[in-house]
């Protein structure tokens, strides 16, 4: 697959918000799963805001699941 600034471009990116509705969690759980190096974004955009890849929250999710 092409690559472009060293992710592939069919890579989807996920702002915050999606981040939280797809993990059931708010925004303070995020903000401590990336304190803690759990999640952490791949880019940052102008004003700050952080962007997650998909797989990554996938397979968070996933890890999370099989641990309830």
């Amino acid at each position: 697959m092409p690559k472009l600034s060293g992710r592939t471009i069919a890579e989807k990116l996920l702002r915050p918000i999606e981040v939280q509705a797809l993990l059931g969690i708010g925004a303070t759980t995020l903000w401590n799963y990336r304190q803690a190096g759990v999640l952490k974004p791949v880019q940052r955009t102008a004003g700050g805001h952080g962007r997650y890849r998909e797989a990554d929250v996938l397979a968070l999710k996933a890890e999370l699941a099989e641990v309830a």
